[in-house]
């Protein structure tokens, strides 16, 4: 049965502001802005989203445009419903207060490394608990909202230095930021993605010398390729602030990936390292003096 609907409106709409000098401004770089903008702002929707229902496609609706500055006002509506059940009032009403309190918390962290931006989510839980009528669901992985908000920051810079606001019914948002790098894509061949969050011990086998936050560690007696997200520690790290010797174990809060096929086999498994609390060494270790 077809349980895809044309578009379903929810409730919450924002306003994109960005100046801009009449009669010299490049129309192309204004509009082409914001299109850039509103696309990445449904690409952090989207991520919003993403725990509730991969199905689920959040779309910007054009609700007026006013000028002076360029002044967009933006509902939203979700191109696809996973159940029929999920079209009831009182779950739009909650899907779109969800969507602009997490837009008015996560677009405040544009450049916020990934303890930071797990640290907002976290804000967040009573809201994807509170569903109407539903069990509640997880918040999104931290790495999805973080490349969305990378995403939102490239299309803020290709704006340059025009002033440029979102208004919510929470307040307003001057929107900073820098390019940052681009998402990384799937293989394609994952149905279904498990996450597990929690917090381990992880040895350290090849540290990353070159700053691609890519490390290797053991983890239950296999040698595991990590992604570190934990910029701060990373620049401390590769300032020499410390140093990491053989043996040592960092001390962190971990996201885990596992993604299936159609038929629940594993299809791959990524561990993310969201934030590292400490670098403990065996008790049988000397610490070379800093």
């Amino acid at each position: 049965m077809d349980r895809t609907l044309a578009q379903e409106p929810v409730e919450g709409e924002i306003a994109l502001v960005i100046d801009y000098v009449p009669g010299q401004s490049k129309a192309l770089d204004v509009l082409g802005g914001a299109m850039a903008l509103i696309s990445s702002i449904d690409a952090l929707d989207a991520a919003l989203l993403s725990s509730i229902s991969t199905e689920l496609e959040p779309v910007s609706i054009l609700n007026d445009v006013q000028h002076s500055s360029l002044k967009i006002l933006l509902a939203r509506v979700l191109k696809a419903l996973p159940d029929d059940h999920l079209g009831g009032l009182e779950w739009k009403k909650w899907i779109g207060g969800l969507l602009v309190k997490g837009k008015y918390a996560l677009l405040q962290k544009l450049d916020a490394d990934a303890p930071a931006i797990e640290a907002e989510l976290r804000k967040l839980e009573p809201e994807y608990r509170a569903a109407p009528s539903l069990i509640g669901y997880d918040l999104p992985k931290v790495k999805s909202v973080q490349t969305a908000l990378r995403g939102v920051s490239r299309a803020r810079a290709s704006l340059g230095t025009q002033k440029v606001i979102v208004q919510t019914e929470f307040g307003d948002i001057i929107l900073g930021g820098e390019a940052g790098d681009e998402p990384e894509i799937s293989n394609g061949e994952v149905v279904t993605v498990l996450t597990n969050r929690g917090r381990e011990f992880l040895k350290v086998r090849y540290p990353d010398m070159l700053g691609q936050a890519q490390w290797t560690v053991m983890r239950n007696g296999r040698t595991t390729r990590v992604e570190l997200l934990h910029k701060g520690w990373l620049d401390t790290y590769h300032a020499r602030a410390f140093t990491i010797l053989p043996g040592d174990s960092l001390d962190c809060s971990f996201e885990e990936s596992v993604g299936y096929d159609g038929q629940q086999n594993e299809v791959e498994r990524k561990l993310t390292i969201i934030e590292v609390h400490g670098v403990v060494s065996p008790p049988t270790q000397t610490r070379l003096p800093l």
